[in-house]
C-alpha cells in the first residue's frame, strides 16, 4: 500500500474495469482461508444465504470467528459474552484485552467463562454494561446458566450496539418515545430509547408481523448484521476497515482518498466481494464509481471486502454535443457555446469504460466532462464518449418504447447490441403491408427496418409484428349481431371498446362447466385475454353459477309451479319456475308442463341457480367432483362437488372404473384428490360408472397421420399412444386444427374424460433469446430462431426454472438467455432458461441425430440429441449440424436435456 498527500495531482475521471463478473467468497473446501490466512468464509455459510454478507465483513475484520471445527452456526443463538466479546473487537479493544495482567473477580449474578472474562471486563470498563443494570435483570431471570452463556435478547444487544458505537446520548433522547411496534409495552423501559435509536440508524428492524420480539433471542447470524450495519457510525473504524472516495477501480487494484486528500492504494483479491447500499446482494464491481463513498476490510495491503456508503457522485459534470475541440489549447465547446479547459492528461473512454483518445471524438459526439468536487482544479480529468453521430439504414427488434419521452430502443441483428435513439420531428412509420402508421402501431418485439440520421430515427419500416399479449377488464355491454366482437365499458382509456373473439374463445364463470360466449349477460364485469388484438380468454369476476347438485325434492305446486327442495346439507330451498327453465330427463328436453309427472317427491335433481332464478333442472344422473373419502372396506365414497357441496354414496355394487391411460381400472385404482364423474341408475339408486377426470401436459414422441395417433410421453418419461380419431384438436392460436399440425418435441395439453381423449390442445413453446426484460412488469421479449420476436407478459401466475427443473427467479434472467416458455396443464406460464455450456465437438452422427463432445472434466456429459428446429449458426449464418467437426469450439444451449442452438 502507498500513501501519499494529494496537493495538485488529479483523479482519473472514469473507473476502468475489466473485471469480467461479480466475484463470490472464496469457496476452499476446507477452511475458507486465504494464502494470507484470512478468514473469509465458513463452510457452513452458502454463498446465497441471507447474512453472509455481514458475517464474511467481520470474519475479515477478525471480529467474529467460527467454532473450532471451523463452522459458524449462523443459527445458533449468540450468548451474552460472546456479544461483549464481539463488541469489544469492533471497537478495536482488542489490544486492551490482551495487555490485561490482573483477573478480574466478578460478581456471583454476573459469572463468564474464562475465555471471555478480560472481553466482559474491558465491556465493564467501557460502559457496554454496568454491574447495577445486569444484577437487577438476573433477578427476574430464572434460567440456570452462568450470566455469561445465556442467550441475548434483542432489546439487550440493541444497548449494546448503540453504546459500542458511541449513540448512548441519542439514545436517551428518545428514552420517553414509544415505538410503533404492536409490542411496544413489552420493550423495557430502560432498553426502550436504544431500540429507539436502533431502529433509527437502520441498525435493526422489526418483524413482518409489526412487533419487535424485545425478549427474543440473537442468532449469530443477526448478530453479525447489527455490528456491520452500526459500523457507518462509529467514529473510529475498526482496525482493517476503511473509508474514502473512490478514486480508481482496476481488475487488480482499487484507490481511495480520505477527507483530508490522503489516497491510498490497495490490491483487489479475486475473492474479493463488493455490496452496494441498497440491500445485501452482492454486485458487479462495474456499479461503482469515483467519488463514491465506499468502505472497505483490507489485510496486509489487499482489500477482500468492498461496500458503498453513499452513491452520490461528487462530479461536476458537462453534458452535450461536442462542437470544437482545440487540442493545442485544451479547450472543448459545448452545444451551450461554452469552452472547458480540459487536464492535460486528460482521460477518455467511452460508455464501457474502454480507453480512447481525444483525437478518436468526432465533431457532433454527445460527450461528458467531468472534474472531482474533492480535488480543487479548474480543468476537467475525464471526457466520456456518450454517443457518435449515427447514420444508418440497419435491421432489428424494437427492446424499448418511450412514446411520451419520443424515445425508442432497437436491437440491431447484426451486432446484437441495443441502439437508444430520439425519434425525429419528421419520423415515417409504415407497416407490414408499406402503408403510413403512427407511433401507436409500433410494439416491443416489432422487427423493423430503420434507418437514422445524425442520431435520430427518421423512418421505421415493421416487417415482421411481435405476438402481444394484454389484459383488459370492463364491464360487459354487448355483442355484434354476428356474435365476432364484443363491447365493453373500460375502467381505464377508452370508455367503450371493441374486441374481436378468436375462434375458439374460452368462456369462465365460476360454478358453470363448459361456459360459452351465451351465457355471458350485459352488466357482467370481465376479464379479457387478448393476444394480437384477438380475444382468446373471457373470465367473469362478479358472477358465479350456484350448482345445488343432488337436491331432494319435498314439494311442487303445480299452480304456483313453486318447486321446494332440501340440498345434502339439509338447508331448504323454494323456487318459482318458468317456462324459461331447461327441463331434461335422460337426454331428453320436457316441457314445464311434463315436471310434476317424471319428477315426483322423493326425486334428486340438479338446479342450476343464477341470481336467485332456476335456469336448469335436469333428473340427477351424474355428479362432478373430487374425492374426499373412499374406504374400499365399507364400499363408501365422498366427494365435494364443484360447488363446495359434500356427497356420499354407498357402492352396492362394483361400479364400471375409466382412468386416463389404465385399462381394466378398478376402484382400488382411485385415490383421494382425483377429480371424478360419478354416475348413477335412472331409478338413482346404483351408482354405475365412475371415470376420472384429468387434464395434463405431453411431449410428442411419433406421430402417425394415417391411423390419427400420437405418441407422447409424460413428466416421468411414460409412453403411451393416443388415438384422436373424432379428437377436437386446437392450435396454439386456438384455431381448429388437425393431426398433421403436431410436431415431434412439441407438446400436447391432453384433455381425459375416463380413458377417452375429449380435447387435444397443442401447445408449441416459444424458444429463443431473450432480447429485452422488464422485471418490473414481468414482461420479456423472446426472439425465436426465425426472427421473429413475441413479447411475453407473464402476469402473476407464472414459474421460472433452470433447465433440469431447479427453480430460479425472474429478476435472474438476463438479455442473450436461451428460454423456452409454454403454459402447464393448470395454465401457468413456465419459463425454462436453458443451461450453457462452451463445448469442443467431437463428431455429429446422423443416423442418432445426435452431437457428440469431448470430456473436458470428470462427469461431463458428451452426448447430446438435438431438438427437430434447432438453431445451428456461425454468426448470423445458418449452417447445419453436419458442418460441425472434431476440435471445433462451441456454445451449446440445453432446454429438456436437448440442444436446441449451437453457435460457432
Amino acid at each position: 500500500m502507498r500513501n501519499k498527500k494529494l496537493a495538485s495531482a488529479i483523479l482519473s475521471s472514469l473507473i476502468v474495469t475489466s473485471l469480467a463478473g461479480t466475484p463470490v467468497l472464496a469457496t476452499d473446501s476446507t477452511s475458507g482461508t486465504s494464502k494470507n490466512n484470512v478468514k473469509l468464509s465458513f463452510p457452513d455459510v452458502k454463498s446465497d444465504y441471507w447474512g453472509i454478507r455481514h458475517i464474511s465483513k467481520l470474519a475479515i475484520e477478525g471480529i467474529i470467528e467460527g467454532y473450532e471445527d471451523g463452522a459458524y452456526r449462523a443459527e445458533n443463538s449468540v450468548s451474552q459474552q460472546d456479544v461483549l466479546i464481539m463488541a469489544v473487537r469492533m471497537m478495536g479493544l482488542q489490544d486492551e484485552v490482551n495487555n490485561m495482567t490482573s483477573t478480574t473477580v466478578f460478581p456471583d449474578f454476573m459469572l463468564v467463562d474464562s475465555y471471555a472474562r478480560n472481553y466482559v471486563a474491558v465491556a465493564l470498563q467501557k460502559g457496554l454494561i454496568t454491574n447495577e443494570e445486569e444484577k437487577e435483570r438476573s433477578s427476574g431471570d430464572k434460567s440456570k446458566e452462568n450470566w455469561g452463556q445465556r442467550k441475548a435478547t434483542r432489546e439487550w444487544v440493541a444497548e449494546i450496539v448503540i453504546r459500542a458505537i458511541g449513540k448512548g446520548a441519542f439514545a436517551q433522547s428518545l428514552s420517553q418515545t414509544q415505538t410503533t411496534f404492536n409490542d411496544n409495552s413489552s420493550i423495557s423501559a430502560t432498553s426502550l430509547g436504544y431500540v429507539n435509536a436502533a431502529v433509527a440508524l437502520k441498525v435493526v428492524d422489526g418483524f413482518e408481523d409489526g412487533t419487535f420480539q424485545p425478549k427474543g433471542a440473537v442468532t449469530r447470524a443477526q448478530m453479525a448484521a447489527f455490528l456491520s450495519r452500526s459500523q457507518k457510525e462509529l467514529t473510529s473504524l475498526p482496525a482493517h476497515a476503511k473509508k474514502g472516495y473512490l478514486t480508481t477501480l482496476t481488475s487488480g487494484t482499487i484507490g481511495l482518498m480520505d477527507k483530508e486528500g490522503n489516497t491510498s492504494t490497495y490490491k483487489i483479491s479475486p475473492n474479493t466481494v463488493f455490496y452496494g447500499n441498497k440491500n445485501d446482494t452482492a454486485i458487479d464491481p462495474k456499479e461503482l464509481q469515483e467519488t463514491y463513498e465506499v468502505s472497505i476490510v483490507e489485510v496486509n495491503g489487499v482489500a477482500y471486502y468492498v461496500e458503498i456508503i453513499k452513491d452520490e457522485l461528487q462530479m461536476d459534470i458537462k453534458e452535450g454535443k461536442l462542437l470544437k475541440l482545440n487540442m493545442s489549447t485544451m479547450k472543448a465547446t459545448l452545444d451551450d457555446f461554452e469552452s472547458y479547459d480540459l487536464a492535460s492528461d486528460v482521460a477518455v473512454t467511452d460508455t464501457e469504460g474502454r480507453g480512447l483518445s481525444l483525437g478518436d471524438i468526432v465533431t457532433g459526439s454527445t460527450i461528458q466532462l467531468r472534474k472531482s468536487k474533492i480535488v480543487n482544479t479548474d480543468k476537467y480529468t475525464s471526457i466520456i464518449v456518450k454517443q457518435v453521430p449515427v447514420n444508418k439504414t440497419a435491421n432489428g427488434a424494437i427492446q424499448n418504447l418511450n412514446k411520451d419521452a419520443a424515445q425508442i430502443t432497437l436491437l440491431d441483428t447484426e451486432s446484437g447490441q441495443p441502439e437508444s435513439y430520439n425519434f425525429s420531428s419528421a419520423l415515417i412509420i409504415t407497416s407490414t403491408d408499406n402503408s403510413l402508421a403512427d407511433l401507436n402501431s409500433l410494439h416491443i418485439g416489432d422487427v423493423v427496418e430503420y434507418t437514422i440520421k445524425n442520431s435520430e430515427v427518421v423512418k421505421i419500416s415493421v416487417k415482421k409484428q411481435a405476438d402481444v399479449g394484454v389484459s383488459i377488464e370492463g364491464t360487459f355491454k354487448e355483442f355484434s349481431e354476428d356474435k365476432s366482437t364484443l363491447l365493453i365499458n373500460k375502467t381505464t382509456g377508452k370508455p367503450v371498446d371493441a374486441y374481436e373473439l378468436s375462434e375458439n374463445v374460452k368462456v369462465v364463470i365460476n360454478g358453470l362447466t363448459n361456459a360459452s360466449i351465451y351465457d355471458l349477460a350485459a352488466g357482467d364485469q370481465l376479464k379479457l385475454e387478448v393476444l394480437n388484438n384477438k380475444v382468446t380468454l373471457i373470465t367473469v369476476a362478479n358472477r358465479s353459477i350456484e350448482n345445488l347438485y343432488f337436491a331432494k325434492i319435498v314439494g311442487y305446486d303445480q299452480n304456483l309451479k313453486l318447486l321446494s327442495v332440501i340440498d345434502n346439507k339439509g338447508e331448504p330451498h323454494a323456487y318459482i319456475l318458468t317456462d324459461s327453465v331447461s327441463i331434461s330427463y335422460a337426454g331428453m328436453k320436457l316441457p314445464l308442463s311434463n315436471f310434476s309427472g317424471t319428477f315426483t317427491v322423493g326425486k334428486y335433481v340438479d338446479l342450476l341457480v343464477a341470481q336467485k332464478k332456476v335456469t336448469q333442472v335436469q333428473m340427477s344422473t351424474q355428479l362432478n367432483g373430487q374425492i374426499t373419502q373412499l374406504n374400499l372396506q365399507t364400499n363408501d365414497i365422498t366427494l365435494k362437488t364443484d360447488s363446495g357441496q359434500s356427497l356420499s354414496f354407498k357402492l352396492q355394487y362394483a361400479p364400471v372404473v375409466e382412468l386416463a391411460n389404465k385399462p381394466n381400472s378398478t376402484l382400488s385404482d382411485l385415490k383421494v384428490g382425483d377429480t371424478i364423474s360419478l354416475q348413477i341408475s335412472f331409478d338413482q339408486s346404483i351408482v354405475t360408472k365412475i371415470t376420472t377426470s384429468k387434464t395434463a401436459m405431453y411431449k410428442t414422441v411419433i406421430t402417425n397421420v394415417n391411423s390419427k395417433q400420437i405418441t407422447v410421453t409424460d413428466e416421468s418419461n411414460s409412453q403411451y399412444v393416443i388415438s384422436l380419431d373424432g379428437v377436437p384438436i386446437v392450435k396454439p392460436d386456438q384455431t381448429a386444427g388437425s393431426i398433421n399440425d403436431f410436431v415431434v418435441d412439441d407438446y400436447v395439453k391432453l384433455s381425459f374424460n375416463g380413458a377417452t381423449v375429449v380435447r387435444a390442445e397443442i401447445a408449441t413453446p416459444v424458444i429463443g433469446k431473450v432480447t429485452a426484460v422488464n422485471a418490473a412488469s414481468s414482461s420479456l421479449t423472446v426472439q425465436d430462431f426465425t426472427g421473429k420476436s413475441q413479447v411475453i407478459n407473464a402476469g402473476t401466475n407464472f414459474g421460472v426454472k433452470l433447465n433440469g427443473g431447479s427453480d430460479y427467479n425472474f429478476a435472474s434472467i438476463k438479455v442473450g438467455d436461451r428460454v423456452q416458455v409454454m403454459k402447464d396443464a393448470s395454465d401457468k406460464l413456465i419459463i425454462q432458461v436453458a443451461a450453457t455450456a462452451k463445448r469442443e465437438v467431437d463428431n455429429y452422427s446422423s443416423v442418432v441425430n445426435q452431437m457428440y463432445l469431448k470430456s473436458t472434466s470428470a462427469g461431463d456429459k458428451t452426448s447430446y440429441s438435438l431438438y427437430p428446429r434447432a438453431y445451428y449458426h456461425k454468426g448470423t449464418d445458418i449452417v447445419g449440424p453436419s458442418s460441425f467437426v472434431s476440435g471445433d469450439i462451441i456454445t451449446i444451449y440445453v432446454l429438456d436435456n436437448k440442444i436446441v442452438e449451437i453457435e460457432k
